[in-house]
């Protein structure tokens, strides 16, 4: 269904077919998740023809490739690392030539020149950039995408769960962070992908890049610290956040803490189909800022990325449609610490589903 979705779409604009380069799309439309332990891959989708999958030699006999609804070639693999791209494009080029005729989609923020030189598409010829035809249809989960979020969520779930129990005076980071990893994995039966920020006491106030990274900084008394995570369950991500105390918290903290559950509180009521975006970012710019900085977005989608559309931004064009998956972290942040929570939510026809547990 998803390669027919996407072929519709290439129909609206013309083209014979399209090659789809970015790792995230081509799980999307293939099921193929290329990871650290796989090959690089690119997928042809005709517009009239069967699909063509282009993997590793090593990565042929993974469930993905065997349940794929096309045909699957291989180019020899070499030493991790060796292969690239270019090894997927020249067996696509020397095998379906006839498919790659003008004009023809491709992803231009993923496939390199020297890709497109093998397949034989003249970037000064006829093609269409198709990466956002993809990242559109995404933005819809369809019930199989949405079982996975659930169960991401219910990770995520377990994970927030171990932080509130083991954090304390006399904890670091480091040793935080990886309770929660094992916590999840626990739960999900198996290693998994997980991203996280872990900051504690003055790190609470700096918002991502390096500050992010779980470090032997410890607890003191009453420190804050805001645990951000976000696992990835079947090639899907959820997105928490929860800001605990090591101790009692002062009155100060309490009322921020309060003051963002009631802001996100008030963002849930506005969470249904036909809601522009940039709508729930302004309501809640509007009440945090009079409290303290509130530097980021208010929330974003989820789902084969950890980040994509649609974004809760004061530019913002997305418009809420039924299916989509996002979160709400309203945050505030002062020169000694900071505070965030962050939820997962599905956009139903009639309103919103809470996708993971109540803060």
């Amino acid at each position: 269904m998803r390669i027919t979705n996407f072929r519709k779409e290439l129909a609206k604009k013309s083209l014979t077919g399209a090659v789809v380069s970015n790792v995230d799309n081509l799980f999307y439309l293939s099921g193929h998740l290329v990871t650290g332990g796989c090959g690089p891959a690119l997928l042809l989708v005709p517009a009239a023809n069967e699909p063509v999958l282009v993997v590793s030699e090593y990565d042929i006999a993974l469930p993905s490739c065997n349940n794929f609804p096309g045909s699957v070639l291989s180019y020899p693999a070499g030493e991790p690392g060796v292969n690239s791209t270019a090894d997927a494009a020249g067996v696509l080029a020397h095998n379906c030539r006839n498919l790659l005729t003008p004009p023809v989609g491709i992803e231009a923020d993923s496939l390199s020149i020297g890709d497109a030189y093998i397949l034989g598409i003249s970037l000064d010829g006829e093609w269409s950039d198709t990466g956002s035809l993809i990242k559109d249809l995404r933005a819809i989960k369809d019930i199989d995408e949405i079982v996975s979020l659930k169960t991401a969520c219910r990770i995520a779930d377990s994970g927030q769960a171990k932080a509130a129990e083991i954090y304390k005076e006399g904890v670091s980071e480091i040793t935080l962070q990886a309770a929660v990893r094992y916590s999840m994995e626990t739960a999900a039966g198996r290693p998994i992908e997980c991203k996280a920020d872990v900051l504690i006491g003055r790190k609470t106030a700096l918002i991502g890049g390096p500050a992010g990274q779980a470090g032997e900084n410890i607890a003191g008394k009453s420190d804050p610290v805001i645990v951000d995570i976000l696992p990835r369950v079947g090639g899907y991500f959820a997105d928490t956040t929860r800001t605990l105390y090591a101790g009692p918290p002062s009155a100060e903290k309490k009322e921020v803490i309060a003051l963002l559950i009631s802001v996100k509180q008030d963002l849930e009521k506005m969470l249904a189909p036909g809601v522009e975006a940039k709508a729930i970012d302004s309501a809640a710019r509007e009440r945090l800022s009079k409290a303290g900085s509130f530097p980021h977005h208010t929330g974003h989608g989820i789902g084969i990325s950890a980040n994509e559309a649609p974004y809760m931004t004061p530019d913002s064009g997305d418009i809420l449609r039924e299916g989509m998956a996002i979160t709400l972290e309203p945050g505030l942040y002062f020169d000694a610490w900071g505070a965030r929570i962050e939820d997962d939510y599905l956009i139903t026809g009639d309103g919103f589903e809470r996708l993971t547990g109540l803060y």
